[in-house]
């Protein structure tokens, strides 16, 4: 884009994939189901499949009966082995929830995929992108009614955020959008879509509903609702991650094993009484044969919580070495069974030894639903392992990916690595061999000699008790090579892509009477041609646009662009969106999809030197709460925040955040200095003295300015940086490292000066 004055401009541009309902339910109301169904459907008249994803928390590889279990009684998941497909070598994504969850809903191992870790101590969840493509979006598109019920994970707590469920593709959700929130069998409240749903039975330590059970009943009322519709739900329960809280003990009741054994056994025969409700539920109402089930756990055993439990009474994690937290396979193989009556004919009961894995279940969503596999995933689909009428295809022995990098330590777990829990660590899995190796610290980054490497044949010792990297350095170095190359920083890059073909790529700002490029591209992700196809562009009043433009025909698998020049209207400041609007011939029938994408027009830039507290921000983010903006002169008069002060001295005004935040503001090329005092500030120094953060500015994509670590007995830090012509500036925390609760600080005085 090019400024009034001629200059060029680096404002940044970002990438606007998610599509509200209403675009997407133009699609299927029109008649467009992406893709053609099956053969199978199209031949026999039968429906696409139902999905119901059964997801278990902590789930052990050894703890159910169909996987040798002894103690614990699991009737209805063990007639699913039976009658389905079990699978043995099954892994979750990770070692630990978060990024075992990424991996499953998006398709991408942990060296591709945007959630890596599970949250640092005092800080939030790590977010999905708002470019992300689930498996629910892919059904959702094709005209499914999709469901979430139980445990989320991927968002504040805030339901309107963009990487929270309904946004990702749920339709409905019901349950705990974080971590630490999941960690409570009696909430208060839960979260219903955008509404807090009160559990007042639960209100001071009551114990009136058990969330698990709302989980489940919630997900037997949606599959009522919908079973004349093709449905996706995932029934995402809490049970069996600490702590051991249960109604009742059952069968256990008066069996000598010690509170919180007897609670985590009931925990889960409870759980498996759920999905034996769930069976029935589809089977009352004749669609068992139309759906295809997968129960699978997030990752290998815990052994936390209060009371405690000993996972190694039931022997949870079977023959396999580790626990949750483990790269080992005790910690990442899990149990999982696919039952399918309409799908597995001669191979029902049977068991699959294939490897796979949490990213795996994309593309096979994708497959039963018929709707396009984005290029970027790393999984293939599983449909060939249960579905006994699919061709039988040799595959190629592919590496599978992990990483870890946890806070958190437990005695069993730390015991199987040698107290390596809190190291980085990465395992690599291909064919029969296995290669794990740590870091001597938290950084990845170092050279690959100061890494601690470990080979494991498979085959012939699934309980990894004989290291042989020794015996075989060829095969330990191939294996970490792959590792190396399976890694990608930052979180893989990906073109825009979404399942109806539709993106839209606008600039962040527009200048009030300036013209700007839209790019709006179409791809036919289809099995068919579709014709007839219009591109155009609506754009708010007193803006203009390009004229529309058309393409007669465009084939399977190719797309088409086009940049759109749009003139922005007088107004300066707040928020505009322009709608990328594709109609077309699909199968006989027309469609119309829309996307939208939010672009701000630039307030005036400052025409005096200001406090940047008294600017209009473009934007401000802040790991908790909102940017403390005090404008009163030290004093928590105006109701904004605690007094801005760094080393004993109280500033008149300033910005005081929580690591990492950033604020950006628009300048306009007006300002010619930046000056500021910073540090951790008196506030967190009060809580503690590990926070440790870095300031940074930067200017139109350029960084300006960088304080290096900074602590609270670093003191304060003078800022003194020129900032002619930049447009946008943008004031950044980031966390020292230390992940610790501590990291407040601030920008006191904060100022943009104007010669």
């Amino acid at each position: 884009m090019t400024r009034d004055d001629g200059r060029a401009a680096t404002l940044n541009r970002r990438h606007f994939l998610i599509a509200g309902g209403a675009a997407i339910g133009a699609a299927v109301a029109a008649g467009d189901p992406l893709t053609a169904w099956s053969a199978r459907a199209a031949t026999s008249g039968a429906r696409r499949p139902n999905i119901v994803i059964v997801l278990a928390d902590d789930l052990g590889y050894g703890e159910l009966g169909s996987y040798g279990q002894s103690r614990i009684s699991t009737p209805n998941l063990d007639r699913l082995a039976r009658e389905g497909v079990r699978y043995t070598d099954f892994y979750a994504g990770g070692p630990v929830c978060a990024p075992s969850r990424c991996s499953m809903l998006t398709g991408m191992h942990t060296g591709h995929a945007t959630v890596r870790n599970n949250p640092e101590p005092g800080s939030g969840d790590e977010p999905l992108r708002d470019d992300e493509v689930t498996f629910a979006l892919l059904a959702q598109a094709v005209g499914y009614r999709t469901a979430l019920f139980g445990k989320w994970g991927f968002s504040p707590d805030d339901p309107t955020h963009p990487s929270g469920p309904n946004a990702q593709g749920f339709d409905e959700f019901l349950g705990y959008l974080t971590h630490t929130h999941a960690h409570d069998y009696y909430p208060d409240s839960l979260w219903h879509n955008a509404d807090r749903l009160q559990l007042p039975e639960n209100q001071g330590g009551g114990t009136g509903t058990y969330a698990p059970d709302l989980f489940a009943d919630r997900a037997l009322q949606f599959i009522e609702d919908h079973r004349e519709d093709p449905f996706l739900v995932v029934l995402s329960t809490n049970v069996p991650h600490f702590p051991q809280q249960v109604p009742d003990l059952g069968q256990y009741a008066g069996m000598p094993w010690g509170e919180g054994n007897l609670a985590h056994a009931a925990q889960i025969t409870r759980m498996d009484a759920d999905v034996g409700r769930l069976v029935a539920k589809l089977e009352d109402h004749g669609i068992a044969e139309d759906t295809v089930i997968l129960f699978v756990s997030d990752n290998g055993p815990h052994e936390e919580g209060t009371p405690a439990h000993d996972p190694d009474f039931f022997d949870a994690n079977g023959p396999l070495r580790g626990y949750k937290r483990n790269l080992y396979e005790g910690g990442i193989r899990v149990p999982a069974i696919i039952w399918a009556p309409g799908l597995v004919g001669a191979a029902a009961g049977s068991t699959a030894v294939e490897p796979w894995a949490m990213w795996d279940l994309l593309p096979t969503v994708a497959e039963l639903t018929s709707a396009p596999v984005p290029p970027f995933v790393d999984g293939r689909s599983m449909l060939p392992s249960f579905d006994d009428t699919a061709d039988d295809v040799q595959r190629a022995e592919r590496p599978m990916y992990f990483w870890r990098l946890e806070p958190y330590t437990t005695g069993r777990a730390q015991a199987a690595e040698g107290g390596r829990v809190r190291h980085a660590a990465e395992a690599l899995r291909q064919g029969r061999w296995k290669a794990v190796r740590f870091a001597p610290d938290r950084d990845r980054s170092v050279p690959d000699d100061a890494w601690s490497v470990e080979l494991y044949d498979l085959a012939s010792d699934v309980g990894e008790t004989t290291n042989v990297a020794a015996q075989h350095p060829e095969v330990a170095a191939s294996l970490v090579a792959l590792m190396k190359r399976s890694w990608i920083e930052p979180p893989m890059p990906r073109e825009p892509w979404r399942p109806d073909g539709l993106t839209i790529e606008a600039p962040e700002l527009v200048r009030a009477g300036a013209s700007v490029e839209v790019r709006v591209t179409f791809a036919n992700h289809r099995s068919q041609d579709v014709s007839n196809l219009g591109l155009q562009l609506r754009v708010p009043d007193g803006w203009s646009a390009s004229p529309p433009r058309r393409r007669p025909v465009l084939r399977p698998g190719r797309s088409t662009e086009v940049l759109f020049t749009v003139v922005a209207g007088p107004a300066l400041g707040g928020a505009q969106q322009v709608v990328a609007v594709a109609t077309y011939t699909f199968a006989g029938a027309v469609a119309e999809t829309t996307l939208a994408a939010t672009v701000r027009s630039t307030p005036a830039p400052p025409q005096a030197t200001s406090y940047v507290s008294d600017l209009e921000w473009l934007s401000s983010t802040n790991a908790w709460g909102p940017v403390e903006r005090d404008q009163s002169n030290g004093k928590n008069g105006a109701g904004d925040g605690p007094a801005i002060s760094i080393a004993g001295l109280t500033y008149a005004k300033g910005l005081g955040v929580h690591a990492p935040s950033e604020v950006s503001v628009y300048l306009g090329g007006a300002c010619t200095r930046f000056t500021s005092v910073v540090g951790v500030d008196d506030f967190s120094a009060r809580q503690g003295t590990a926070g440790s953060v870095v300031f940074q500015l930067w200017g139109d994509g350029r960084k300006l300015y960088d304080s290096g670590l900074l602590t609270a007995a670093a003191g304060a830090r003078n800022v003194d940086v020129g900032i002619a012509d930049v447009d946008v500036l943008r004031m950044v925390v980031t966390d020292g490292g230390n992940g610790n609760q501590t990291d407040h600080a601030s920008w006191a005085d904060a100022k943009v000066h104007v010669a």
